[in-house]
C-alpha cells in the first residue's frame, strides 16, 4: 500500500509538470554583463517559477566582443541565483509548491563572439553548444516550447537557419518564442521604426532575420515591445521602503539589488513571462502570434499591464516573503476599523471567532491627554471584516461619567467574562457579564488594584491564565507587578510582586505602560508597544530582548496555528488612534522575528485621502470645510483662508522628502501656502499635549498654482524648503487659495512621504 502511494504521488507531481508550459530562458545578462535589469527579471522569473516546466536559463546570449573573456556566466548563475534557490526552495514549496529541484543554467556560444547573425552563414551547432542543447530540447520536447527572449536574437536566428537548412519544420513548428524590447511604436523606437530598440541594436541582422521568417508562419514569435518597461515597471510601487521588503528572500534580494534605478526595480523582461501566464491583464492571444507588433496592441497591452502592476509587484513580494520563512497565507491588516478611533485593543478568541474590547478616543482635537470615553466590543470570524456590538460605559462603572477608558484585558473563568479595566492611569476595576459582549456590571464598586497598592501607578492590567488554572494579574508602568487573582476574580491571592526585567549585562530594564504576556515553547513573553522580553518563568526575571513589531499597546491570540498581534496605531493622530492586526513570526532561538514590511501604520510618512471622513481637518479662518464624496472641500470667504490638520500627527520627520497635495482651485488665486509644526521629544513632550499651534510664528512655503482650474493638479513642496523640521512631524496647516475674497478649493489627497 506504501509503494503504491509513492507511485500515485510521483505520478501526480510528473502529471502536473506535464501541464505546465515549457520554457527556455535566454537572457543577454550576467555578472558585470549589460544593463542589470536581466539580474533581476531572472530573480522574478524564479520567484514565478512553479508555473513554468523550465528546462534551461542561458546566460550572456550577447556578441558585444568586450563580454568575451568574462568569468563563465553559467557557472556565475549557477553560483548565484542556484544557491539562492536551494536556500528558499524549502520555504517556497511549504507555502506555495510546485517549485522543481532545480535549474540548469548555460553560458551563451554567442558571449563576445563579436559579430552579427548572417543569414547565409552554413552554421554548425557543434561551435554553438548553447544552441545545441536548445536544438535537442526540440527534438525531445512534445508540444510546444516557450523560448523568453531577454535580450537580442543571435542564439535564435543560428537556431532557426540551422533548422531551416536542414528542412526541420516540425522543430520549428514547437517554437514559440516571447520577446521583449526588440520593438516599439512609442518608446525608443517610432511608428515608422519600431525596430530600433535596445534588443535590436544589440544585433540588428538577426531581429530583421527572426521578423521576417516569423511571418512565414514556421514558428510562433510574440512580440511584447516595451510593455514590461512602460507597463510593469513605471505602472508599479515606488520607493525604496516599498522594495526593500524584498531583501528578506536570498531571491527576492537579488531582485531587489540587481537593478533598482529611478526609485523602483526594473525586471522589465518580466513582461515575456506574465504574458505567458496571461493572468494579470496581458496575454499572448492580446499579441500577434507572427512578430508584428501593432502599435493599438502595444498601448493597450501597456495600459493593461499597468493597472495589474502593483499587484504583480505584490504577488512577487509575497513569494518573496514566503521564500523568507513569513507564511504568506498569514493575516495582516493596516487598519481595522478606519478612522473610528480605536485604541487599546484586547483580544478573546471562542468558537473560531475573535473577540476584542477596544478603548474608544474622545476626539482628534483632544482637550487633555488621551481621553477616552467608552469601551467598545467588537467581534470577526475572518480577520478581514469587523463587526460592532456593544460599548461598556465609564458612567455604569466606578469612574463615573469620565473619559477615563483606557486599557484593560478580557478573560474567562467559570463561564463568565471579566473585563479589567484602568481607570486612566490611576486605578484598576473589574466587571462582570453572562456573555461576552455583555452588558458588564462593576463587579466591586471600587477599584481591585487601588493607587497605593504599589509604588507605581497601578493601571493597564494584563491577565496571563497558567496551565494550572491559576489566574494571574500583571500591571503598572516603568515597573511591572504581578499577582494571582483569588477564584471570585475580584480578590488578590497575595501583595502583588515585582516583576524584573534585566539588560543583558544585568543591569536594570525600566519599561512603559502596558505589559502583555504569551507563552511559547516554554518561554514566557513579556511585550510593551515596540519591545519585549523573555523568561524561562512567569515572574522573571525578564531578559530585555529588544525590539518587537513596531506599533503601540498590544494583545495576542492564536489563529489556526499562527500567533496574532493586535497593536495600536495612530490613524488619524496620536489621540485618535486605530488597531492593526499583524502576524508574528519566530527566528528558531525563540527570539521574535520582524519583518521588513513592518510599519507603525500609517508610516512611513502620513497619507491623507479622504475616503470615510474629513481625517481630521478643519477651517480656521475664510473658509468652511466639509467631505464632498471623498474630496476635501471648502468655500471661500476672506483672503487668508487657512486649513489645517488634525493635530498630533505624531509622525517621524526623518526620512521624509516632500508633501504633494492634489488640488482643484476654483478661484482666482495662483498661489497656495503650506506650513508644519514639528516638535522635538522632550522632557514635558506629552504634558505640553493640546496647546494650539500658532501659525503666524511658523514658516510658510508658497507655491504657484493654477487659477479657475476644471482638474486636479498635483504639487509638490519638497520638505528641505523648511529651514527647520524636528524629530516629530506634529501638524500641518495650508492656505489653500491666497488672497481671493470667493471661490471654492477641492482636495483630493495630501500625502507626506
Amino acid at each position: 500500500m506504501k509503494q503504491l502511494t509513492t507511485y500515485l504521488l510521483l505520478f501526480c507531481i510528473a502529471f502536473a509538470f506535464a501541464q505546465k508550459p515549457k520554457v527556455w530562458l535566454i537572457s543577454d545578462g550576467g555578472d558585470k554583463i549589460n544593463d542589470p535589469d536581466d539580474i533581476s527579471a531572472l530573480a522574478s522569473y524564479i520567484l514565478m517559477s512553479n508555473h513554468f516546466d523550465t528546462r534551461a536559463i542561458v546566460m550572456a546570449s550577447t556578441v558585444h566582443p568586450w563580454n568575451k573573456d568574462t568569468a563563465d556566466q553559467g557557472k556565475w548563475a549557477t553560483d548565484t541565483y542556484g544557491i539562492a534557490y536551494a536556500k528558499d526552495l524549502p520555504n517556497l514549496n511549504k507555502y506555495i509548491g510546485g517549485f522543481q529541484k532545480s535549474f540548469r543554467f548555460i553560458e551563451s556560444s554567442v558571449k563576445g563572439m563579436g559579430e552579427n547573425f548572417q543569414w547565409k552563414k552554413p552554421y554548425n551547432l557543434k561551435d554553438f553548444p548553447s544552441v545545441l542543447a536548445l536544438y535537442k530540447e526540440l527534438e525531445k520536447t512534445k508540444g510546444k516550447l516557450n523560448i523568453l527572449c531577454y535580450g537580442p536574437l543571435t542564439e535564435q536566428a543560428i537556431l532557426v537557419s540551422y533548422c531551416k537548412r536542414l528542412g526541420r519544420i516540425d522543430l520549428l513548428n514547437k517554437i514559440r518564442f516571447i520577446s521583449h524590447w526588440t520593438s516599439s511604436n512609442f518608446h525608443v523606437g517610432t511608428l515608422k521604426n519600431p525596430e530600433h530598440v535596445h534588443n535590436c541594436f544589440g544585433d540588428p541582422i538577426a531581429c530583421d532575420y527572426i521578423k521576417k521568417m516569423a511571418l512565414n508562419g514556421d514558428f510562433e514569435f510574440y512580440e511584447a515591445g516595451g510593455i514590461g518597461q512602460y507597463g510593469i515597471v513605471e505602472g508599479g510601487q515606488k520607493g525604496k521602503p516599498y522594495f526593500d521588503q524584498f531583501l528578506e528572500s536570498n531571491l527576492g534580494t537579488i531582485f531587489r539589488k540587481g537593478k533598482f534605478h529611478k526609485n523602483r526595480v526594473d525586471d522589465s523582461d518580466s513582461a515575456t513571462y506574465w504574458a505567458l501566464l496571461g493572468n494579470h491583464g496581458v496575454s499572448l492571444s492580446d499579441m500577434a502570434n507572427n512578430g508584428l507588433n501593432y502599435p493599438e496592441a502595444e498601448k493597450r497591452n501597456e495600459m493593461a499591464f499597468a493597472l495589474h502592476a502593483n499587484d504583480m509587484r505584490n504577488e512577487l513580494l509575497r513569494r518573496s516573503n514566503a521564500a523568507a520563512g513569513f507564511d504568506p497565507n498569514a493575516i495582516k491588516i493596516d487598519i481595522m476599523v478606519p478612522e473610528h478611533g480605536m485604541a487599546d485593543p484586547h483580544a478573546w478568541v471562542e468558537n473560531d471567532t475573535l473577540w476584542f474590547i477596544c478603548g474608544h478616543d474622545k476626539s482628534w482635537e483632544p482637550e487633555g491627554s488621551f481621553p477616552m470615553d467608552r469601551w467598545e466590543i467588537w467581534s470577526s470570524t475572518d480577520l478581514r471584516t469587523f463587526k460592532y456590538h456593544n460599548s461598556i460605559e465609564p458612567k455604569d462603572l466606578y469612574i463615573g461619567d469620565k473619559p477615563n477608558c483606557w486599557a484593560g484585558d478580557i478573560t474567562k473563568r467559570n463561564e463568565k467574562y471579566y473585563w479589567f479595566f484602568s481607570n486612566r492611569n490611576i486605578d484598576t476595576g473589574v466587571a462582570v457579564a453572562d456573555k461576552i459582549d455583555g452588558d458588564y456590571k462593576d463587579l466591586l464598586g471600587k477599584p481591585l488594584l487601588p493607587k497605593d497598592i504599589v509604588p507605581e501607578h497601578p493601571y493597564d492590567p494584563e491577565i496571563f491564565e497558567a496551565e494550572d488554572g491559576q489566574y494571574h494579574i500583571i500591571f503598572g508602568v516603568g515597573k511591572y507587578y504581578m499577582t494571582t487573582l483569588s477564584e471570585d476574580m475580584k480578590s488578590l491571592e497575595s501583595a502583588p510582586k515585582h516583576v524584573p526585567i534585566k539588560y543583558k549585562d544585568g543591569r536594570e530594564f525600566n519599561s512603559e505602560d502596558k505589559p502583555t504576556l504569551f507563552k511559547r515553547d516554554n518561554k514566557y513573553y513579556l511585550v510593551f508597544g515596540s519591545r519585549y522580553a523573555m523568561s524561562d518563568n512567569l515572574y522573571g526575571p525578564y531578559t530585555f530582548e529588544g525590539a518587537f513589531l513596531d506599533g503601540g499597546h498590544t494583545s495576542f491570540f492564536d489563529w489556526h496555528g499562527q500567533k496574532y498581534v493586535l497593536q495600536e496605531n495612530h490613524d488619524i493622530c496620536a489621540f485618535y488612534r486605530g488597531a492593526s492586526l499583524k502576524p508574528v513570526f519566530f527566528n528558531e532561538d525563540g527570539t521574535v522575528r520582524i519583518p521588513k514590511s513592518d510599519r507603525w501604520y500609517p508610516g512611513p510618512g502620513r497619507p491623507f485621502k479622504f475616503k470615510n471622513s474629513t481625517m481630521g481637518w478643519k477651517a480656521l479662518r475664510g473658509s468652511n470645510i466639509y467631505l464632498n464624496d471623498g474630496i476635501l472641500s471648502g468655500k471661500i470667504s476672506e483672503p487668508k483662508a487657512l486649513i489645517q490638520s488634525a493635530p498630533w500627527l505624531f509622525t517621524k520627520s526623518e526620512g521624509l522628502s516632500k508633501i504633494t497635495i492634489k488640488i482643484k482651485n476654483s478661484s482666482y488665486a495662483n498661489h497656495l501656502k503650506l506650513s508644519v509644526y514639528s516638535r522635538n521629544m522632550d522632557q514635558n513632550f506629552w504634558q505640553n499635549a493640546t496647546e494650539p499651534v500658532d501659525w503666524s510664528a511658523q514658516q510658510w512655503v508658497s507655491i504657484p498654482i493654477s487659477s479657475n482650474d476644471t482638474e486636479y493638479k498635483t504639487y509638490t513642496i519638497p520638505i528641505s524648503k523648511f529651514k527647520k523640521i524636528n524629530k516629530k512631524l506634529m501638524q500641518i496647516a495650508i492656505q489653500p487659495a491666497v488672497n481671493t475674497y470667493n471661490g471654492t478649493w477641492e482636495i483630493d489627497e495630501i500625502i507626506i512621504e
